[in-house]
């Protein structure tokens, strides 16, 4: 790793392939090229993981997102959404709608971006909502959802 010119706080030696990892994956192609030969034929995605996380993470969406110039951050959510399968952009909608509607309520503009609004504390913005998107965060848990509750079904026994 210290050929590859990265800092000494960074170096460690983990599972490469989780999201947070797979910044790292770039380094194992410049240090290790016979084992990042082998991690391409065995694990699916890792090629794509390397060429698209690379230093910055840009890709992926974990750490900086970019947008088209031509477009604000709530035009870029609606043509993510309209690029996705119908019932796939249905379930992003609603969640969206939700979440517009809650602040709302309490008479909060969403802006189109705010300072930290990419990070872990939920500060409304349509940066955010596109960080959903792109991170395909189906559950929307970085808009402070929860996956919905499976209603128990309760059955009687009845002695006749």
């Amino acid at each position: 790793m210290y050929q590859a010119g990265v800092p000494l706080r960074h170096m460690r030696i983990c599972e490469p392939f989780g999201p947070e990892q797979r910044q790292g994956l770039w380094l194992y192609h410049v240090i290790e090229p016979d084992r990042w030969a082998a991690m391409c034929a065995r694990v699916s995605g890792v090629k794509s993981g390397g060429i698209y996380a690379g230093h910055d993470n840009h890709f992926y969406g974990h750490r900086k997102i970019l947008k088209p110039e031509h477009l604000d951050w709530q035009e870029y959510a609606l043509l993510l959404l309209n690029s996705m399968p119908e019932k796939t952009a249905e379930h992003y909608r609603n969640k969206i709608a939700i979440y517009l509607h809650w602040y709302q309520k309490k008479s909060i503009t969403v802006p189109q971006t705010q300072q930290g609004d990419i990070g872990a504390k939920d500060i409304p913005s349509w940066r955010r909502i596109c960080k959903v998107l792109l991170n395909n965060d189906y559950w929307c848990r970085a808009l402070s959802f929860s996956p919905a509750r499976k209603r128990r079904t309760i059955s009687v026994i009845t002695n006749g």
